[in-house]
């Protein structure tokens, strides 16, 4: 039984990597230190599982061998949906670091079981630095081809000629131009490694910081019009000639427009606040927000809170209901949900609503609603379906 917030070493090794045991256990530190640790080899599971526990494809080439080392012996933090976790994670660097400069590793990387997010990242090439980053790109169904995301889900074709660009965009940023978009993290190169990671002075990691971490590799905003083609050098501005008389200072850019879509609605079940998602409002990023309580990225200006709304929500937290599309948008034993297994699992509650407990991906347990004449919903308050169900069915 794998324990959720634990902290996982994860290591893809090269194609041509020849790995045996004792090369292994000797890199971990001898056998004693290897029992102390959980090894999990993904491609022993349903590859649905690895989708769900941590996606690796299509990062991982046919015959890359993938290995994730567990350490459950403590949780990373006491309330999981806390973005910050506390521990002093330089240790488990350094040994991540001493992992991939033994063995033939293409990538390695630290993050907690269950989050989305890294906090320390190893590789040999700013090609694959930029690749797991545009992972989340690539799998996400409602962001097309140029990094647009969408109202609704992409068509099937649509779907596939992403996955089918994801190596073309690789090849549109040359490793210089990869590497100048790090701000505010720490780069170093160990020998032949190319090492980043977001952890604070003490190291701690707010995995907020990996967020932005990965948009900065995965940049988006360079993609090129035609995939595979090289995005344009950004070339800084040559300086004006002087001037007799200094020109009036330019007026501020207008701030970007917000995300199409309505408002966000709030209500109050026992006490506590509960935020009320349109279809258009929630995606999977906004699920890893939730999970992580970064309310700044979950609630925007044009939502019309009151400040004291605001500073409750940020406070208190809030719970939250959304609608479901696709019953295998969420997941149960690993595997997406289907509609024999919901109806298979589901238990019936007043008025002929059907309830059954789900994973969300990059959130974790929720509630899924069947709400006859409503449609389908998922919600964080499982302990509250009476009262969400008489929420959505106003």
């Amino acid at each position: 039984m794998l324990a959720l917030d634990s902290l996982v070493t994860d290591l893809i090794f090269s194609q041509a990597a020849q790995l045996d045991q004792k090369t292994l256990i000797e890199a971990l530190g001898g056998v004693e230190a290897a029992k102390q640790k959980k090894l999990l080899d993904p491609d022993m599971l349903d590859p649905r599982m690895e989708m769900e526990l941590s996606p690796s494809m299509p990062f991982r080439r046919r015959g890359e061998r993938r290995l994730m080392i567990i350490d459950d012996s403590q949780p990373l933090r006491e309330d999981p949906q806390d973005p910050l976790v506390k521990l002093d994670l330089r240790p488990a660097k350094e040994a991540l670091l001493a992992l991939c400069t033994t063995l033939p590793v293409r990538l390695g990387r630290l993050f907690a079981l269950g989050s989305w997010g890294d906090a320390v990242l190893v590789a040999r090439s700013a090609r694959d630095l930029r690749a797991i980053s545009l992972l989340s790109w690539v799998l996400d169904p409602q962001v097309d081809v140029d990094g647009k995301r969408r109202a609704s889900q992409l068509s099937k074709s649509e779907f596939e000629a992403k996955i089918m660009a994801y190596e073309k965009r690789l090849d549109e940023l040359d490793d210089e131009e990869i590497l100048a978009s790090l701000t505010g993290v720490t780069f170093e190169r160990r020998g032949e490694l190319l090492v980043v990671d977001v952890l604070g002075a003490d190291g701690s990691w707010d995995q907020r910081a990996s967020m932005a971490l990965e948009a900065q590799l995965a940049a988006l905003d360079r993609f090129s019009l035609l995939p595979g083609a090289p995005a344009s050098k950004r070339v800084a501005a040559a300086p004006e000639p002087p001037k007799a008389k200094a020109a009036p200072a330019p007026a501020a850019p207008p701030p970007p427009p917000e995300p199409v879509g309505p408002p966000l609605a709030t209500a109050e079940i026992d006490g506590a606040v509960v935020i009320v998602f349109p279809a258009e409002r929630f995606n999977l990023d906004v699920a890893a927000a939730l999970g992580k309580r970064d309310w700044d990225q979950v609630i925007r200006a044009g939502d019309h809170l009151a400040g004291s709304m605001r500073d409750r929500i940020q406070r208190d937290g809030a719970g939250w209901v959304a609608p479901l599309e696709f019953l295998s948008e969420v997941f149960i034993d690993g595997k997406p949900l289907s509609k024999p297994a919901f109806e298979a699992g589901a238990r019936t509650v007043d008025g002929g609503v059907r309830e059954l407990e789900v994973h969300f991906p990059r959130f974790g347990s929720v509630m899924l609603l069947d709400v006859p004449g409503k449609g389908r919903f998922v919600s964080s308050l499982k302990e509250h379906t009476g009262a969400v169900v008489k929420l959505v069915a106003r």
